[in-house]
């Protein structure tokens, strides 16, 4: 399904106030409607080798062919979002890859010099990799294999951006 492990799928920026930002985004933008995932907690979180764990509240729209992320982080302590932007601080963070093979592509990054910042995935399967590539582009790449439960919320979320009013921020529900 995903075969190029340089497609770009998903920008995302680290905010500071989530629902301001995704109205911000919508206003300036276009960009909308914003499904929320409140008050995410990802204990199994592998971070520069060592066991880790990430607070954060995230918001997700589609753009095209490209998915918009807006993540707020719930915690202070050290981690693939404070590392870049310690809190107070906003800014572009990563851009979002799709793999069928976390494994091989993750390969690929390292060949080239970019080691794992941060892995993981969440209970329903999608697995992650952030890939440290800062220097090279002034942002980290996160390599993602989605479940199927992603690929679905995905579809959803370009549904609802050719569906969107203008005017409504939030998927109703939010």
């Amino acid at each position: 399904m995903f075969n190029n492990s340089t497609t770009i799928f998903q920008n995302a920026f680290i905010v500071n106030d989530l629902k301001k930002s995704c109205a911000r985004w919508a206003r300036t933008m276009g960009i909308g409607p914003f499904t929320l995932l409140k008050d995410i907690d990802l204990p199994n979180i592998v971070y520069r080798g060592q066991p880790g764990e990430l607070k954060l509240s995230a918001a997700l729209a589609a753009s095209g062919n490209i998915q918009l992320e807006l993540i707020q982080p719930h915690h202070d302590h050290a981690s693939v979002y404070r590392d870049y932007y310690p809190t107070g601080q906003e800014g572009f963070h990563h851009i979002g890859i799709l793999t069928d093979d976390l494994q091989a592509s993750i390969a690929e990054y390292e060949a080239r010099g970019n080691g794992v910042v941060c892995s993981g995935g969440d209970p329903e399967g999608t697995e992650i990799a952030y890939m440290d590539t800062w220097d090279d582009g002034f942002c980290l790449t996160e390599l993602i294999r989605p479940a199927d439960s992603y690929i679905e919320m995905s579809r959803m979320l370009e549904d609802a951006a050719r569906n969107w009013d203008g005017k409504t921020v939030f998927v109703p529900g939010n």
